[in-house]
């Protein structure tokens, strides 16, 4: 179920992290705009990879959303385990979904992250997969080709069916929850978008239709949606369970 939201105006490296509760999915919507002082700090936390990695980046502002990115995804963790966030260490899985290197006491801190333009979203919870995905929502004029290349054929005449305002909300919809069940099922982009098929339920929730025998693994999932900021679209994908969604977002 969705739930609380919370703000924080305070410096992105000084934020408080609440405890997670085994109820709880966190989720964190932040602007990747920060200070000069919060850029320096998190840049002192990455690892030797992430630093190389950011160099890699050809505009600096491209380099700096990078940094305040994989910053505030380490002061959140670190928050939550009580750790420095420099010593945090990820793994990464084989269609390259990050994790943390090390269970806590026999459990797993599950996340994921996405950003898009200057906007960055985070999901955190115990032990069961998670994943979460936002996008600007930007007008697109071959909205139509490219529901044609990933959607199925009943999305694409979903698409087609709507005025253009519709359409363009109704298309970043499909994609989200599309891409946040892919993220959180461990599949990636291996997985074609349009061999999974979205069917919304209402105006914040939507469902898996099951394609071919995967009736089970679609049964498994629950789809969520919401809007982080003005222009972006953002869903979210968890196992079913009574766990409380609750919002942040760090302005």
């Amino acid at each position: 179920m969705l739930g609380r939201q919370t703000h924080s105006n305070k410096g992105k490296s000084a934020l408080l992290t609440p405890p997670l509760l085994d109820s709880d999915i966190q989720v964190w919507c932040a602007s990747l705009e920060a200070s000069l002082w919060d850029l320096t700090s998190f840049t002192d936390q990455l690892s030797a990879d992430e630093k190389i990695r950011a160099e890699r980046f050809h505009f600096t502002r491209d380099r700096d959303r990078y940094i305040i990115g994989r910053g505030l995804l380490r002061a959140l963790l670190g928050g939550y385990l009580q750790r420095d966030p420099s010593d945090i260490k990820f793994n990464y899985g084989a269609y390259g979904k990050p994790a943390l290197a090390d269970k806590v006491n026999g459990r797993a801190l599950e996340f994921n992250l996405s950003n898009s333009n200057d906007m960055v979203v985070y999901i955190f919870n115990w032990d069961d997969p998670v994943g979460i995905d936002i996008e600007y929502a930007h007008p697109m004029k071959d909205m139509d080709d490219f529901a044609l290349q990933f959607f199925t054929p009943d999305e694409c005449a979903l698409i087609r069916s709507l005025p253009m305002e519709q359409k363009q909300k109704t298309f970043f919809k499909l994609w989200t929850c599309k891409e946040a069940y892919l993220k959180a099922n461990g599949s990636g982009l291996t997985t074609p978008l349009n061999q999974v098929e979205v069917s919304f339920t209402n105006e914040d929730a939507a469902s898996l239709i099951p394609l071919g025998n995967d009736h089970e693994q679609t049964m498994r999932w629950r789809l969520e949606l919401f809007t982080p900021a003005g222009g972006y679209q953002a869903s979210l994908a968890r196992e079913e369970s009574q766990k409380l969604v609750v919002f942040h977002k760090l302005i």
